[in-house]
């Protein structure tokens, strides 16, 4: 039996962004707060270990290569490839600076016992962990996700990756490297990888990469790709690897032979839940996944999951997201359901892809009556100085009677800096603000997020009806 001080007010198991969110908020309003986490050096999770932050870190790196291609236009001349080795080491500077702050000992001297190990339940209420129970009043999995791995044929001769290994056990940069996933994580790792000099080929099983992104958006980062030398296969599949150095792939023409020196797989992700004892607490798994309702809590009401264990999005800021509405439902009455439409993503390649708010998808399956503004960038005076005039923003607004009651619903943009200019339409959709406040607010010239204005200013000529312009003539004339 547990000890009455191994008793808790919450025990929160995984300490990634939604365990260590979870465990941060309990602590700082003083509850008993246990985290668990099965290996030390994993605290921190999937985004500072193997996600975001190395990843944003080599992107940074890959930029500057970008840069000083593109500056030989104007005669600097520069050439070469990266030394990985000294690519990574920056990567992991960046880490240890956050991991200062995430990490075992930081966390126990902020009050949070920690304890590291495995954690399995041994009844509804009761976690074991190295031959020690805990029980608390209220258990969050945040146990997160890893890479989804298939068994291809030959791949035990290739030398590949994931992106949990990525970071650690490349040694030299690949001359080819063949990237299997057209989604977040394989766009954003083929680019990089090659700007420092690689040259990559993309295998990827869906329609298009980023699949979940509008048709258009997709298309355009496919050409800024092809652009860049970067080689993309979509509708097509992996077979087998016939050699070290070679991927038999089936692609919407037949078969074909790559040529790889390294293999990066990033073909989904996988929901951590087995070896838990799940079944003895009374929480159910279905096609490996939690199953949670509308407040996250699991089939054993004591329990919740956040973040990549509750089996929605695998964002980090999803985490976040949850770790809010715990937050709120647990000392409030009434609580809160969850929804999405005030999420939003950002895919970091360059040009990023930004969305927001309810697709249109979204709002066809909830049967919304919407109007779609779609806005290219080719006249855009900032797009025009700094060549992006490829991109495209389309927005989603409420329909109304009056343009300036409506309201923004979601929407997508393909630009530099995209996840950056979007903020303040998130900002106004989450809100409920009508599109005057964008209309009529004054942005300095030229800044990239007058394009947001610009938008809204197509939704109000495109609505300017014979009628309403013949009014206002007549009131023009009129009142002077």
């Amino acid at each position: 039996m547990a000890g009455r001080n191994n008793h808790y007010d919450i025990i929160v198991v995984g300490a990634g962004s939604g365990g260590l969110g979870m465990s941060g908020v309990a602590n700082a309003i003083g509850l008993k707060t246990l985290l668990i986490e099965q290996r030390e050096k994993n605290i921190g999770g999937d985004c500072l270990n193997y996600g975001c932050v190395p990843s944003k870190a080599l992107i940074h790196i890959s930029k500057h290569f970008s840069h000083a291609v593109k500056a030989s236009r104007f005669g600097l001349d520069i050439k070469g490839k990266a030394d990985i080795s000294k690519v990574l080491t920056y990567v992991k500077e960046k880490q240890a600076v956050i991991r200062h702050h995430e990490n075992a000992e930081y966390l126990r001297d902020q009050g949070i016992d920690v304890v590291i190990g495995r954690a399995k339940f041994s009844s509804p209420t009761d976690i074991d962990v190295s031959g020690n129970r805990y029980t608390a009043t209220k258990i969050v999995l945040a146990t997160g996700s890893r890479p989804r791995h298939l068994q291809f044929a030959g791949l035990n001769q290739v030398e590949w990756y994931n992106n949990e290994t990525l970071f650690y056990e490349m040694k030299s940069l690949p001359e080819k490297l063949l990237v299997l996933g057209g989604g977040p994580i394989g766009c954003e790792m083929a680019q990089a990888f090659q700007r420092l000099g690689s040259k990559v080929t993309i295998v990827n099983s869906g329609l298009s990469l980023l699949q979940r992104e509008r048709p258009e958006i997709s298309q355009i980062l496919t050409e800024r790709f092809q652009l860049e030398g970067i080689i993309v296969h979509n509708s097509s599949k992996l077979i087998q690897f016939p050699s070290p150095h070679e991927a038999e792939v089936l692609t919407k023409q037949g078969k074909i032979h790559v040529g790889l020196d390294a293999a990066l797989i990033a073909i989904g992700r996988v929901i951590n839940t087995e070896g838990m004892g799940l079944e003895k607490a009374g929480i159910k798994v279905e096609d490996g996944r939690i199953l949670v309702d509308n407040y996250l809590r699991t089939t054993n009401r004591k329990v919740y999951a956040v973040g990549d264990a509750a089996g929605m999005y695998k964002f980090s800021h999803g985490a976040e997201k949850h770790v809010r509405l715990l937050s709120r439902n647990f000392f409030l009455p009434f609580r809160k359901k969850h929804h999405t439409q005030d999420l939003s993503w950002v895919t970091f390649t360059d040009p990023e892809v930004a969305t927001f708010g309810m697709t249109e998808e979204d709002l066809q399956r909830n049967g919304l009556n919407y109007w779609r503004q779609d806005q290219d960038l080719n006249s855009d005076d900032r797009a025009i100085t700094d060549s992006y005039t490829y991109g495209r923003m389309s927005l989603f607004f409420t329909k109304q009677r009056w343009w300036r009651q409506q309201q923004l619903l979601g929407g997508t943009l393909i630009a530099p800096g995209a996840g950056e200019i979007i903020q303040e339409l998130l900002l106004a959709t989450n809100a409920g603000l009508s599109v005057k406040w964008i209309f009529d607010k004054v942005y300095p010239y030229p800044t990239a997020s007058r394009i947001n204005q610009k938008n809204v200013r197509g939704l109000r000529e495109a609505l300017l009806t014979p009628f309403l312009k013949r009014v206002l003539r007549i009131l023009y004339r009129w009142l002077g």
